[in-house]
């Protein structure tokens, strides 16, 4: 028997992960309590992104927002920041977080990264959030 659905949270598979059906980049494993995670590979360019319609928040409470994941001790390529953008009614935030800081002393085990946090004050809407991590655009003098 399954669990229920907690409404607020995204599972791996309600991701829009890039290139996820290729099996180059990324692998669907099951997990133990029959479901599935999304293992990444390898890529060069990283773009998940989420989003939870309407969600049924208490405007009086506090949230936050928690990636749920796994680093492999052979993991590599995590030591730049990685980009994290969240958006809900009345406001967008944008921070870095560090996932080979995060899981320096806890490699292959899952942990709760906390991302932030928000006040839905009020304001009743949908919230999106997007990881992402690849290369920018530059604007600088000619020399």
């Amino acid at each position: 028997m399954e669990e229920p659905k907690n409404e607020n949270m995204v599972c791996a598979r309600d991701l829009r992960i890039i290139w996820s059906r290729d099996r180059r980049y990324w692998r669907w494993v099951k997990d133990t309590d029959n479901s599935y995670v999304a293992e990444l590979l390898n890529v060069c360019w990283l773009k998940v992104s989420g989003k939870i319609e309407n969600p049924n928040l208490s405007p009086v409470t506090k949230y936050e927002v928690v990636l749920v994941a796994k680093m492999k001790t052979r993991a590599y390529g995590w030591d730049a920041p990685v980009n994290f953008k969240f958006t809900r009614p009345g406001g967008t935030h944008d921070w870095t977080i560090n996932l080979e800081d995060e899981f320096k002393d806890s490699k292959d085990q899952w942990k709760d990264i906390k991302l932030g946090e928000f006040d839905p004050s009020g304001n009743p809407g949908d919230i999106e959030f997007w990881l992402y991590k690849y290369g920018g655009v530059a604007v600088r003098p000619k020399s």
